[in-house]
C-alpha cells in the first residue's frame, strides 16, 4: 500500500513532515548557540542529530519536539569541556551555564555520553564518575589525611597529623610534603573504613581517603603526596582497600594509572567476598578492567565468574597490610 500524496495527509493531521520540522529546529540552534557550533565536535554532534530527526528517528532519546533540551545539553557538555582551573560542584555549574541549578543532575546521562565521545580516554563508566574525573563533583571536596604530613604556610603550620586525621583544602594539600618515608601508603574507598583505619590502626604510614570516585582535586593531591613519598623512597608500597564490587576495582584502576605504579589490593581478596559477600549487582567496566596485569586485573578476572559475590569494606575490620621485609622503606 503506497500514500499517493503524503502532503495532504500532514496538512488533514495538522502536522508538518520530518524534513521540515527537522530544518526548523536545525535554524533553532543555529540561531541559539554559533559560538559552540564552531566547535567541529559540537557541529558534527548537531548534525548527527538533524539527520537522525530528518528520519524521523531520536537522538540521544530525544526527539525534534526537545529542541530545548538539546540546546541545554550541548551547552552543558560544551561547559564540561572548556572547563579550566578548580573542580566546580555541579549545581554552580550547573546554574553559571544554564541558569538552573539541578539541570544537570536531570541529563547528567547523556551529557556523560557526549564527554566520553568527546575524550574516549576520559576515566568512569557511570555519568556520575566521568563528570568527577571532568572537574564537576557533587560538593567541595577536602582530602583527608594521617601520616606524617608537613606544612608551613601563612595560614597553616602542620607537623604531622599525629593519631588522628585532618581534611585539607585543595591549595593546601598541593603544599604539603612528608616529614619522612613512611612504611606504606593506603588509600580508603569509603569515609567510615578510612576514619576506623586512621584512628585504630597506629604506624608510620600515609592513608588517603578517596571518597568513592575521586573528583579531580582530590586525585591530583593525592598523587601529588604519593609522589612525594616515592621520592623519599621509591619501594614504598602504594595499597587501595575499596568495595569488592566493579566500582571499588575502577577506582584502584583510576588511581594506579594516576600514580603511575602498580596499586596493590588489600582486603579484597575473593575469599573475603565468598565468606561475607552477597550477590554481584553489575559487572560494568570488568571485561575491560580483566585485560589489567597485577592484583587490579586478577580480581576482575574473577568478577567476571559465576561464583563472583560483592563485598562492602565495611563489613570488614581495618587491618595492617602484610609488608614483605624487603619492602620496608625506613627504619
Amino acid at each position: 500500500m503506497r500514500l499517493v500524496d503524503p502532503e495532504k495527509l500532514y496538512r488533514f493531521l495538522v502536522r508538518a513532515p520530518a524534513g521540515v520540522t527537522a530544518e526548523t529546529a536545525h535554524q533553532t540552534i543555529l540561531a541559539a548557540i554559533p559560538e559552540i557550533l564552531a566547535d567541529p565536535f559540537f557541529r558534527d554532534i548537531e548534525e548527527e542529530a538533524i539527520a537522525a530527526w530528518r528520519g524521523n528517528k531520536s537522538f540521544l532519546g530525544l526527539s525534534v519536539g526537545d529542541v530545548d533540551m538539546f540546546l541545554t545539553i550541548l551547552r552543558l557538555t560544551y561547559g564540561v569541556t572548556n572547563l579550566a582551573g578548580r573542580d566546580i560542584d555541579h549545581r554552580t555549574f550547573s546554574r553559571r551555564t544554564v541558569k538552573d541549578s539541578k539541570v544537570l543532575e536531570r541529563m547528567e546521562g547523556r551529557v556523560a555520553q557526549l564527554l566520553r565521545r568527546w575524550d574516549p580516554k576520559l576515566v568512569g563508566e557511570e555519568p556520575r564518575e566521568v563528570l568527577e574525573a571532568s572537574g564537576i563533583v557533587r560538593r567541595a571536596h577536602l582530602l583527608q589525611v594521617r601520616g606524617p604530613l608537613q606544612l608551613s604556610s601563612d595560614t597553616l603550620n602542620i607537623h604531622g597529623t599525629g593519631d588522628v586525621f585532618i581534611g585539607l583544602p585543595w591549595q593546601a594539600a598541593k603544599q604539603a610534603a612528608l616529614a619522612h618515608a613512611v612504611d606504606y601508603v593506603i588509600t580508603i574507598e569509603n569515609p567510615t573504613s578510612f576514619w576506623r583505619y586512621s584512628t585504630e590502626i597506629d604506624g608510620n604510614y600515609l592513608a588517603l581517603l578517596t571518597d568513592g570516585f575521586p573528583a579531580r582535586d582530590v586525585l591530583s593531591s593525592m598523587v601529588h603526596l604519593v609522589r612525594h613519598v616515592l621520592l623519599l623512597a621509591p619501594k614504598t608500597p602504594v595499597y587501595h582497600w575499596g568495595d569488592i564490587d566493579a566500582g571499588g576495582l575502577r577506582i584502584a584502576a583510576h588511581l594506579e594509572d594516576a600514580i603511575g605504579i602498580q596499586v596493590r589490593l588489600h582486603q579484597m581478596e575473593p575469599k573475603l567476598a565468598l565468606a561475607l559477600g552477597s550477590p554481584l549487582r553489575s559487572q560494568k567496566g570488568l571485561e575491560r578492567l580483566a585485560m589489567r596485569s597485577g592484583e587490579i586485573g586478577r580480581l576482575a578476572r574473577w568478577l567476571c565468574t559465576e561464583a563472583a559475590r560483592m563485598l562492602e569494606q565495611e563489613e570488614l575490620d581495618p587491618t595492617v597490610p602484610v609488608i614483605a621485609p624487603n619492602e620496608s622503606t625506613w627504619s
